[in-house]
């Protein structure tokens, strides 16, 4: 019931300089398709309701009012908002939000605090949701609300408590306009609070250990075909937009489970491409920061990967991302030497010659041919060697026929405790008919 378009997103404003951007944003964002027939329950069950479905109902506010959960300041003020919202002027809504911005998030706060009803927390949802699309500034208004009433107006702590509702539409919006406000790290506050500070830490670090929880149980194999998947990843890619949401998602444990993600699916659907599509675009996100992109490096396994997808997805829109991705991680530890050993240059050789409708394909894959050249140039044939066997992936390259090459380099397989003759071993065990093959062939030539 999704689809996917790409939109503008603020990780540009956090990338390292040294790193190249990509024109096109490369952030998918989920958005429900508009069906004008069917019922309204209906659409909400399918999960295919828009936020112009919702805010077009009519919510008997006064009651709230009655129930002591608003005040009659909060319902004349939610009277206001109302009647913008039907004019569907989102920057008069915004407009007012800013005037009046503590009252809206003491609003919004005693709303979804004081009433469980799927229509209003669905109306809240999807009013912020707009607002933060059209202007995504306005997340500034409700740190500085928490910050200026002292902790007292604070809108994330009842979002929280709604990850744990089973309604989709509530999961997704509660999960897109969370991060959205959770990663915000423009605002500066007037006066330094640890107390605060250390309260919002905290919370960001428990969205993302919620969301790396749930994608913990997805297969593969299913790729795009659970909606809560959708939106779940849907909010991990607007959280991994900031720095603060990059490093929450890294502390949660987000880099084995993203190696999970890219290495069950074989990629023979549309679902499971655009499963990793998305997946990739995550780590593209990451490899912008400078500690993040180092803790990439050291993941085990997640370099060559990248290289294995490299060679084995066609979809450009996947080839795009990954090369934009390693293209960051050039440099970055023993980043280069692992791609090298994984076998990425015979890869990148094979790309420069295709077309491509994105010319930045073309410009990172020429960008990784000239950097890595140089990185080979420095490797020693065993060390080639060394980081292929370390990849897991074996292929047919020189040194494995060389006899040259056995007789220079069989005494340093007793280096490091063996450490390359384990991972040899190791491969004796691969699922891939070619490694085994080449590793079969390396032992007899030990």
């Amino acid at each position: 019931p999704m689809v996917l378009k790409t939109i503008g997103t603020a990780s540009r404003s956090h990338s390292c300089p040294t790193r190249r951007r990509p024109a096109a944003s490369m952030v998918a964002e989920p958005v429900p398709m508009v069906f004008k027939t069917g019922s309204s329950a209906g659409k909400v069950k399918q999960g295919k309701i828009t936020n112009e479905d919702v805010l077009r109902r009519e919510v008997p506010w006064s009651a709230f009012k009655e129930k002591g959960i608003i005040s009659k300041d909060e319902l004349e003020l939610m009277y206001q908002l109302v009647e913008i919202v039907q004019s569907k002027s989102v920057a008069a809504q915004a407009a007012l939000i800013e005037m009046r911005s503590a009252e809206h998030a003491q609003l919004f706060k005693a709303l979804l605090t004081g009433v469980n009803k799927d229509e209003v927390v669905m109306y809240i949802l999807s009013l912020l949701d707009e607002l933060l699309k059209q202007k995504p500034t306005l997340a500034s208004l409700f740190h500085a609300a928490l910050y200026e009433s002292g902790g007292a107006i604070d809108v994330f702590e009842p979002m929280l408590k709604l990850l744990s509702r089973q309604h989709l539409f509530i999961l997704e919006k509660t999960t897109v306009v969370l991060a959205k406000l959770l990663s915000w790290d423009h605002y500066i506050p007037p006066a330094p609070n640890p107390n605060l500070e250390a309260a919002l830490a905290r919370k960001l670090r428990s969205f993302a250990a919620w969301a790396v929880a749930l994608l913990k149980n997805v297969d593969p194999q299913d790729g795009f075909d659970q909606p809560r998947v959708v939106h779940v990843l849907g909010g991990v890619q607007q959280l991994v937009s900031s720095a603060p949401g990059r490093i929450a998602f890294v502390e949660a444990d987000g880099l084995p489970l993203l190696l999970g993600l890219m290495s069950g699916g074989h990629y023979g659907t549309h679902s499971a491409v655009q499963l990793l599509y998305v997946v990739m675009v995550v780590v593209w996100s990451l490899s912008y920061s400078p500690e993040c992109a180092s803790k990439l490096g050291h993941a085990a396994g997640l370099v060559p990967k990248l290289v294995d997808i490299l060679k084995s997805v066609q979809k450009e829109k996947v080839v795009r991302v990954t090369c934009a991705a390693l293209r960051n991680l050039v440099g970055v530890g023993s980043c280069s030497s692992d791609m090298i050993g994984a076998g990425v240059m015979k890869a990148l050789l094979h790309l420069q010659q295709r077309k491509w409708a994105d010319e930045d394909v073309k410009e990172d894959v020429d960008y990784l041919v000239e950097a890595l050249e140089g990185s080979l140039k420095s490797m020693s044939s065993w060390d080639v060697y060394a980081k292929e066997v370390a990849s897991g992936r074996l292929e047919w390259s020189p040194s494995h026929r060389s006899d040259h090459f056995w007789k220079d380099n069989y005494k340093a397989f007793e280096q490091n405790d063996g450490e390359t003759l384990k991972q040899l071993v190791g491969c004796l065990a691969s699922p891939d008919p070619t490694t085994l093959a080449v590793a079969c062939h390396d032992v007899g030539e030990l």
